[in-house]
């Protein structure tokens, strides 16, 4: 037998698997997601933050009505620059996209043309869209009901949290 174990190819060792610690969840606030644009999706972007964990952990760090009030109002403070950075980003777009319509209109470019208008009008239709955003927070409808939802209903679970452990020390 030994001479069959001779031309039997070896198969190496296998490593044996590790196995990584998974780190527990924390209560930390998440940080608010930054992107590299000033567009619309940036706008989204900073919308869909959890706001609701923020609101918890303010509540338990102070639970005071006023502190709740400034917080949102700083929320939506951040949510007006988003907005605005978002309309210079789409006014300077479309500075750019007249001078190449008009340029490459001028040298015959047809085809180049109308991909640069169909570029304007998403660009236009964004704007739009920007438009009706600002609207609902004169009348704190869409995102800007949202942020503050979420952001109420995480300090008011802060608040019962507080209450809970008055009542049930021992738990």
């Amino acid at each position: 037998m030994g001479l069959f174990k001779l031309f039997k190819p070896k198969s190496p060792a296998l490593p044996q698997q590790q196995t990584a610690a998974v780190p527990e969840a924390s209560n930390a606030i998440p940080p608010i997601p930054v992107t590299n644009g000033c567009d619309l999706q940036a706008i989204y972007l900073y919308a869909k933050t959890d706001f609701e964990a923020r609101g918890y952990q303010d509540a338990l760090t102070n639970p005071d009505t006023a502190y709740k009030n400034e917080n949102i109002s700083l929320l939506l403070e951040d949510l007006d620059i988003q907005i605005k950075q978002a309309q210079n980003y789409y006014a300077a777009r479309l500075i750019k996209l007249d001078f190449h319509i008009a340029s490459r209109k001028a040298a015959g470019l047809i085809d180049t043309v109308k991909e640069l208008e169909n570029q304007k009008t998403i660009i236009v239709q964004q704007q739009t869209e920007v438009q009706q955003i600002i609207k609902d927070k004169t009348e704190g409808l869409g995102l800007v009901k949202r942020i503050t939802l979420s952001y109420n209903r995480g300090f008011n679970r802060g608040l019962a949290s507080i209450s809970y452990n008055l009542l049930n020390p021992n738990s």
